[in-house]
């Protein structure tokens, strides 16, 4: 029986090719490209927000506190009148790519310990090649992008950005298989 830490060597290759692969899909390929669309008038919603003081987190408009709100005529228009939507407030000043580069790493090993541990508990030292890519690769991919549907049904995350983000999530997974395919021990 294998142990996780068996896996260490597949586990660091696959940590370092999802590292890359996210940024070729992010970075250099076009396809994320038009996630995000610009507002009508970002500075006027910028110096709005930045006279509103508000801190670094997310936040929900309108926002009711209660079942027994959400029922009330007044929050009721207000929610039908529009608009509506959800608002990610990110740290003011410079951004900190290293750092941020640095806990995308952790979690993307994170994740592929957790898989690494799947596979140790499920696949023999002698699994047959295939069924290694299989389950790591099947794994992987839920791993990176199960997730990601909750976006679009709840929160009004577009589909489309949606799909090429699970497309991204199945490039990783399959590069997770083949990498531990190749590693296996």
């Amino acid at each position: 029986m294998l142990s996780t830490i068996d896996l260490w060597l597949p586990i660091l290759a696959s940590t370092i090719a999802v590292f890359f692969l996210s940024f070729l899909c992010w970075a250099v390929l076009p396809h994320h490209r038009g996630d995000w669309g610009p507002l009508p008038d970002e500075d006027g919603l910028m110096d709005t927000l930045r006279g509103q003081g508000i801190p670094r987190g997310q936040y929900a408009f309108p926002r009711c506190s209660s079942n027994e709100e959400m029922r009330d005529p007044a929050f009721l228009e207000k929610y039908n009148r529009g608009p509506k939507g959800f608002l990610i407030v990110a740290a003011d000043g410079p951004m900190n790519m290293g750092k941020t580069m640095g806990t995308s790493s952790a979690y993307n090993l994170v994740v592929t310990v957790l898989v690494a541990y799947v596979a140790s508990i499920a696949l023999p030292a002698s699994a047959d090649g295939m069924q290694v890519f299989r389950l790591v690769s099947t794994v992987a991919f839920l791993a990176h992008g199960s997730a990601l549907g909750w976006a679009p049904i709840w929160f009004g995350r577009t589909w489309g950005s949606t799909l090429r983000e699970l497309m991204d999530a199945l490039l990783y997974g399959l590069a997770t298989g083949g990498i531990f395919l190749a590693l296996w021990p």
